[in-house]
């Protein structure tokens, strides 16, 4: 009996010893590298979320001056013989300021938050 003791022990104490001498992360480090990874992610998904507004704003710009450089061209064309197709307002926008058959000295388009106007095409909060 007292031998098996002596075995169990002897055992037990090199098992504790590859425990303690084991390589690895433990449970401590990991849940601190995770917090440090949602700090990160927090101060990022804003300034992510702003660029993609800004292009969205700059897409909308675009397609508004699009939109009026087709009216122009259109007006312009009209009756000379060359065919010119309807303008075609931006997608996801409301857009005033044209009646077919007259050249438009201004035209706006709503986008919702904001909108685009001419003649400097840029994007104003509503």
């Amino acid at each position: 009996m007292l031998f098996r003791c002596l075995i169990y022990l002897t055992k037990g104490g090199e098992y504790m010893k590859k425990i303690l001498t084991k390589k690895g992360f433990t449970l401590i480090e990991l849940i601190v590298v995770i917090a440090i990874l949602a700090i990160l992610a927090a101060i990022l998904i804003p300034s992510i979320s702003n660029y993609v507004d800004q292009a969205n704003r700059s897409k909308n710009a675009a397609n508004t001056r699009t939109y009026w450089t087709q009216i122009v061209l259109f007006e312009a064309t009209s009756g000379s013989g060359v065919t010119a197709t309807t303008p075609v307002a931006p997608t996801g926008g409301t857009c005033t300021g044209y009646t077919a058959g007259t050249m438009p000295t201004a035209i706006s388009c709503d986008f919702g938050a904001y909108s685009v106007a001419s003649p400097n095409f840029q994007a104003v909060n509503d």
